[in-house]
């Protein structure tokens, strides 16, 4: 029994570390601003980019960003402007050959 539990542990950690989730500062004691999902479908042989802008109306300084990939692929997040510490960021994401973008965005800002 013990060995099932681990086996199955462990092939639930492998799936975990297939996606590229991005993490960029802190959303401990921070104030959730922003919550929304980008969806993009899929195209045979195309490889999905796209940019993800997010402009805080009240100015507020950005202190934590996560991008989760909802459907575990390999796509990529990297923040092209702005970001920790500015009051808007851009991310981009680029998918796999003939994969889609499936992520769930979140934005911190201090609890004030």
């Amino acid at each position: 029994m013990k060995c099932a539990l681990f086996l199955v542990c462990l092939f639930l950690t492998c799936l975990h570390l297939q996606a590229k989730d991005l993490v960029v500062g802190s959303r401990v004691n921070n104030l959730l601003i922003s919550t929304e999902k980008v969806l993009y479908r899929s195209l045979p042989f195309i490889q999905r980019d796209k940019d993800y802008v997010y402009v805080d109306p009240k100015h507020r300084i950005i202190k934590g960003i996560i991008a989760r990939d909802l459907s575990r692929t390999k796509a990529e997040v990297t923040v092209t402007s702005g970001g920790v510490g500015a009051t808007n960021v851009t991310l981009h994401l680029r998918s796999e050959r003939g994969e889609g973008l499936n992520y769930l965005i979140l934005i911190f800002s201090l609890n004030t």
